[in-house]
């Protein structure tokens, strides 16, 4: 799965990570795979597949409303990982409403 295909999978825990906050980061896992993902949910976060890493939002309010970073920097290990972070952005820049409405 593509970075852009995991920003679906995180979209469901956005209104959660910001629910009430003026400003809010939150760091949790993504997975290229539902059933890595779903191995992470059913261990509590205590089991963490290889092809999952820990990814970081962060909300920043800006005079055109509501941004949403997601930082995928320094979120995973070994050669193959520093050639992905070497190939992809390490940062995306998203309209936080958008990918709420994605989790609806």
């Amino acid at each position: 799965m593509t970075r852009t295909a995991s920003l679906a999978a995180l979209a469901a825990l956005l209104p959660l990570a910001f629910a009430g906050t003026a400003s809010a980061q939150e760091s949790f896992p993504a997975c290229q795979t539902q059933q890595a993902l779903e191995q992470v949910m059913a261990s509590d976060g205590s089991l963490m597949p290889d092809d999952c890493r820990e990814l970081t939002v962060t909300e920043v309010r800006s005079d055109s409303g509501r941004l949403c970073v997601i930082d995928f920097a320094g979120a995973g290990e070994g050669v193959l990982q520093q050639l992905r972070d070497a190939a992809l952005p390490e940062q995306w820049w998203v309209r936080c409403d958008r990918l709420e409405q994605a989790a609806e």
